[in-house]
This record gives structure tokens, sequence and C-alpha cells, in this order.
């Protein structure tokens, strides 16, 4: 499901997935059990250890990598230096930005469920022509590129209430970074502006504990718009703009606006604070950002990405970053007991746990068998990978997954095809294999 599209960054950017499988949430995409590293976790622990010492870690079988199939795929990791242009540095900006933001259930606890990945298959941008922001305005992404003056990039946040739409709020903040606290305090009104002027359905409303924010309803019957609530507001040199789409009050027609307004103030209010502590890279500094601060983006595997339901553009985020694109209470859980700390997204995932018994326990929750994913051949001379097949009702989902862990990584890997997974996840073993 998954397509990229060559951006300014050494890879792509997915574009969104459509309607018709929004549901094929990421939680849903890891199924089939490691046996291998399950049992080589109970061994170890069977064996004995000292407790004080941390859990005990699992014993990594030996592989031959020159058996393994990989296809005419990348074996080797890739080293990255200094952003190449402008346009990169101001993603790597704006995924640094994603480490300093407050997950969805941060903001509102009961925005614990995944986004649907149809509207959040680009999460940092640099134009208002992206998807992230496309989206979700009336106005042409000129005219808000023009009311937007210093601009550099932003990054969205997402998630939703109930993990079935219809019976759920979706709560949406993208924030916008700016050269300067003067170019934040006039381009949010500029954009609210712009937003409210293209399309005569738009109402403006108050934000009674933030009055200076610029924010509209929009009276749509036609289009169940009644739980719609737009929000622009400036602090600091960020400008953060909140969407709510309460889906029941769609249905039922019936608009509570202190209920809208109430998400609105509480995303101001978790935000505000985290960006102002958010070390923003001055103007002139920002073609120094590195790409790979410390080298697990270069362990990636770069793949043709087919899936578009795992939201995100390449890059690398610390455990905070990270859980924006793997959302989930199960997924907050596994990253504190496993200790993740680093997420790679490259057209596959590579985890950095604490140790190897974090990078086997990664591989055996995502890749448990549920009632819709059954277990598919694992590729050869492999034995810790272990792959899955979906056989679910969901409209374009991809069939194969394929899980790997190597040291203290964890990778994951999909295709349309088995013999594609295999081959993939075995060059992205061998590629952590060659990263020492």
């Amino acid at each position: 499901m998954r397509k990229l599209i060559r951006a300014a960054m050494p890879a792509a950017v997915r574009t969104a997935m459509p309607a018709a499988v929004r549901t094929a949430m990421p939680a849903a995409v890891r199924t089939a059990v490691s046996a291998v590293a399950v049992t080589a976790v109970v061994c170890a622990a069977a064996c004995g250890s000292d407790s004080a010492s941390g859990p005990a870690q699992p014993t990594e079988p030996v592989i031959d990598l020159s058996k393994l199939d990989t296809g005419n795929l990348e074996t080797k990791p890739k080293q990255y230096g200094k952003a190449v242009n402008l346009d990169q540095a101001k993603i790597l900006e704006a995924e640094r930005l994603a480490n300093y933001l407050p997950l969805p259930s941060e903001i509102e606890p009961e925005v614990k469920y995944p986004a649907d990945p149809w509207g959040t298959a680009v999460r940092p941008f640099i134009d208002f022509g992206s998807a992230a922001v496309k989206s979700r305005i009336t106005a042409d992404p000129g005219a808000m590129n023009a009311a937007a003056q210093g601009f550099v990039s932003g990054f969205l946040i997402a998630g939703k209430s109930d993990e079935e739409t219809n019976l759920s709020y979706e709560l949406e903040n993208v924030v916008l970074i700016f050269s300067d606290e003067q170019a934040a305090a006039a381009a949010a009104p500029a954009l609210g502006q712009a937003d409210l002027d293209a399309d005569p359905q738009h109402h403006r409303v108050s934000i009674d504990k933030y009055p200076a924010a610029f924010a509209y309803v929009t009276d749509d019957a036609d289009h169940y718009a009644a739980g719609y609530l737009q929000s622009w507001y400036a602090t600091g040199r960020y400008v953060v703009y909140t969407r709510v789409v309460d889906n029941v009050m769609d249905v039922l027609q019936t608009r509570d606006l202190p209920k809208l307004v109430a998400h609105v103030q509480h995303s101001i209010d978790a935000i505000a604070p985290a960006v102002a502590k958010f070390p923003a890279t001055p103007q002139d500094k920002l073609a120094d950002l590195p790409i790979d601060p410390d080298n697990v983006i270069g362990r990636a595997l770069y793949t043709v990405v087919d899936d578009p339901s795992e939201a995100g553009m390449p890059g690398v985020y610390d455990r905070q970053g990270g859980l924006q694109l793997v959302q989930g209470e199960d997924e907050i859980k596994l990253f504190d007991e496993a200790g993740v700390d680093r997420v790679a997204w490259k057209g596959n995932y590579v985890y950095r746990a604490r140790d190897a018994a974090g990078a086997a326990q990664i591989v055996d929750q995502h890749s448990r068998l549920t009632r819709t994913y059954v277990r598919a051949e694992s590729p050869q001379n492999l034995p810790n990978a272990v792959c899955r097949k979906y056989t679910g009702p969901t409209a374009g989902a991809l069939p194969y997954y394929c899980f790997v862990w190597h040291d203290r990584y964890a990778a994951e890997v999909s295709a349309g095809q088995l013999l594609d997974a295999q081959q993939r996840i075995s060059a992205q073993y061998a590629m952590l294999v060659n990263a020492k």
C-alpha cells in the first residue's frame, strides 16, 4: 500500500491512501509469532540470570550472509552527512520538532487510537501544497503560501478517540515553524483569513481561553460538517493549526460548540509549552543539520514502498517522535519496556532498542497472529526472521510482512509478493550486520 514520491530527502514522501483502505492501521500491520525470538528469550530466562543485571538476552543464531537471498537490494549501510540543500534541512528541522510535540493522548487522554492513515500519510512538510495541509483547508495552497511569510516547515500530529472512525472525534494539530515570532504572529490570522475567505460557509467563532486564535466552523449540511472546528494560533515562532472533526456530531447534525472549543484549548495548552522547549535551529545554521546524527537511518533499507498505512517521510526520530508515527497504547508500553530510543523510517522501519532482548520483544509483539493474519514462509537461512500474510477484507492491504532482529535493532518490511518481502528482510538483516 505504501507509495513514495521523491522530495528533498535522500528518499521520498508517501502520498495519502484512498478512503477505501482507511481502516488499514499500522497496529493491524504486525502479525505472526516470531517462534525463534520467543524461544530464545524463554530459553535464556530458563537458564537463569541475575535480575539486577537486567532482562536475559536472547541468543542470536549465527547467519551466513552469503547464503541469504537479497535479490538486487543493497546490503551495505549508508553514511549520511549534512543536509544536501535547504529544503532537506527544513524537513530535518520538522522531524526534530516532532521529538518535542505531545502525543495526541497527552492532549486528550481518550485520543489514544491511531489516526486514519488516509489523512496522515505525510507528517513533515515544507509547502502548503502538501497533503499534510492541503486536505485540511479550503483555500488554494498558493494563497496559503503567500500568507505564510517566513514559514520554514511543519509537522502533523493526529489521533482519534475510538477505533471505529464513525464513533470517534479526530484531533489533528499541524505545528508550523516560522523564522521568528513576528512572522508567526502575522501568519496565524493571515492563514486563517485566507481559508475563511475560500468558503462562504466558514463562520468565525471565539476560543474563550485564547481570544487571539483565529477560529471558524463550517455550516455545510450537505457534507456533514457540524463537527468541524479549525483554529490558527501563534505562540512564539510557531503557529498551531488545530482541526477537530467530531464524526458523531456530523452524523447527528448537532454541533456542541463548547466541546469543540475545549479540544482546541487543550491542544494549545499542551503544544505551546512543548514548542517553547524546542531548540530551534537558527536560520543561518539550518544547512548544518545532520541527516543521521547517530547512524540509525543509515542502517535502514531503502525500499520501494507500496503501503501508505504508515505515516511519515524518510527520517529518524527519538522515542517521542517515533510514537507520532507508530501510534497506540500498546506501542507506548512496548517502547518503554523495550527501551526504544530511535525509530528510523526509510521505506521500512528500524527500531533501536535498549538491547537484544528489547529488539526481540519488538519483533514478537509486532508479528503476533490474529484472526486475519496467518504465518507465511520465512526467508531461507534466516531463522530469526518471521513473516505473515494478511487474509482480512481490507481493500488494497498488502498481504506480506516480515520482521527480524539483530543485536539491539529490530526491523520490519512489507511487500505485495512473498518473495519480495523475504528478500527485503534478508537484505535489511545483512545491512544491520554490516553496519558494525
